[in-house]
């Protein structure tokens, strides 16, 4: 599925996401200004946003992570325009881990990308000009967000939590350090927040602060759950976090474990 969300002239959301009973099952956002991308939306998208990006004349991507719902058309994008990211990212484009069937349901598999340039941290976008933020904590290989300072626009890709109460994380995900993320990202200058899941958000800070509330409850229980000598399990159960349905599906990659192990041995 692909449709297009304008914010302003400058700003559209080119959302891609997996349709299922006629309904996306998770819209994913690419935002274009002018003739840059940031990030390339899902590969079961791919088609859709290729034809448009191919019509605007689309010149350069910039990516944030390389997780497959961001980089789903970047091996078609770059047949016409130049690919950049961070050299933490670079591994992981020309050579994409390969997902289990129930991720190439939802977002698809991605190809491998063959030329990629590596990002400055700071780039132009006409009279635009945007810093590279890292945001630590979503994944290993560090993802990144771009701000605008002039405009105070943050693109913040996944660097804040879609649900409001996060109840499951992924192996490689630090919750500690996204906790921090978060409030890294709410103490800045910010007017609208791009989101990478729920698109543009004004006045982000309240939305920001309910997952600061939230991680931290968590934490602060789950600490003093484990002083009492409780296990992970026991505490999931006693914090009553139940698990999502689709979860087993996952082949292990997400759980409410790793939300628990991390806000208490991460660091």
């Amino acid at each position: 599925m692909f449709e297009i969300d304008k914010f302003n002239d400058r700003v559209r959301g080119l959302k891609t996401a997996t349709e299922y009973e006629g309904k996306a099952i998770m819209w994913t956002y690419a935002y274009l200004i002018d003739n840059v991308l940031f990030d390339a939306g899902c590969v079961n998208g791919m088609s859709e946003l290729n034809e448009y990006t191919m019509k605007k004349g689309v010149e350069r991507v910039y990516i944030t992570h390389t997780h497959e719902d961001h980089v789903g058309a970047c091996s078609v994008l770059s047949k016409y325009a130049t690919i950049f990211a961070k050299p933490q990212h670079i591994p992981s484009l020309k050579s994409p881990p390969q997902y289990s069937e129930f991720f190439v349901w939802i977002w698809g598999q991605p190809d491998p990308v063959d030329k990629i340039t590596t990002m400055d941290d700071e780039f132009d976008v006409g009279d635009l000009l945007f810093r590279v933020i890292d945001l630590p904590g979503h994944c290993h290989d560090t993802m990144v967000g771009f701000y605008e300072e002039d405009k105070r626009w943050f693109f913040s890709a996944d660097g804040v939590p879609v649900p409001s109460r996060k109840k499951i994380a992924m192996q490689d995900e630090n919750v500690v350090q996204v906790l921090e993320t978060l409030k890294m990202i709410r103490d800045m200058d910010i007017d609208v927040l791009f989101d990478s899941h729920r698109g543009p958000i004004k006045e982000p800070a309240e939305h920001i602060q309910k997952r600061i509330d939230w991680l931290t409850e968590i934490q602060i229980n789950a600490k003093e759950l484990h002083s009492q000598g409780l296990s992970i399990e026991e505490i999931q159960e006693k914090l009553g976090l139940k698990v999502p349905w689709y979860l087993n599906a996952t082949d292990e990659r997400f759980g409410v474990f790793y939300l628990i192990k991390s806000l208490l041995l991460d660091s």
